[in-house]
């Protein structure tokens, strides 16, 4: 059995609120980049259509860098 926890879906309307306003990814990485795509305010599915994606999503409201409400 694995360690590994299981990802619930995320409303892609659920809206984005930063927690952690200074990038917090390695400068230059891909990570990076799509951490810079985040705005307060903006849709899960805002941030996907911009070139996000969904399992950044899930990592940086596990790690505390973002919520959705």
């Amino acid at each position: 059995m694995s360690d590994k926890k299981p990802q619930r879906r995320v409303s892609k309307q659920a809206v984005i609120t930063l927690v952690t306003v200074d990038n917090p990814k390695r400068t230059g990485s891909l990570a990076y980049a799509r951490y810079a795509l985040y705005d307060t305010g903006m849709t899960v599915e805002e941030y996907v259509a911009a070139g996000g994606r969904s399992g950044d999503i899930h990592y940086d409201v596990e790690s505390g860098h973002i919520t959705l409400a």
